[in-house]
């Protein structure tokens, strides 16, 4: 569920990995669409991931707040498949 952030929270951003590839951006759409591209061009049952993250205080390393969506690429149809989260995005792509 989505919870309004206050203004003293640290920022989030979305990170996404898929097929070697993946990067964090500061928009939730635009990492599920780097997902989507990635997996698009993959071979069958290739998996990818967007998750919430924050900057950790004291390590200044991404720390994962929450998984926003997991994705495959279904070997039978090619379809892009979204499951799991905190987003509801489930379905084909």
């Amino acid at each position: 569920m989505f919870k309004p952030r206050a203004s003293a929270d640290p920022p989030e951003f979305y990170a996404w990995d898929a097929d070697r590839a993946g990067g964090v951006t500061d928009d939730r759409g635009r990492a599920v669409n780097h997902v989507n591209e990635v997996l698009a061009d993959a071979p069958p049952d290739t998996s990818g991931l967007v998750r919430r993250v924050q900057v950790g205080a004291v390590s200044g390393d991404y720390v994962t707040l929450g998984v926003v969506g997991v994705a495959r690429r279904d070997g039978a149809s090619g379809s892009v498949v979204w499951t799991d989260g905190e987003s509801g995005l489930v379905g084909a792509r």
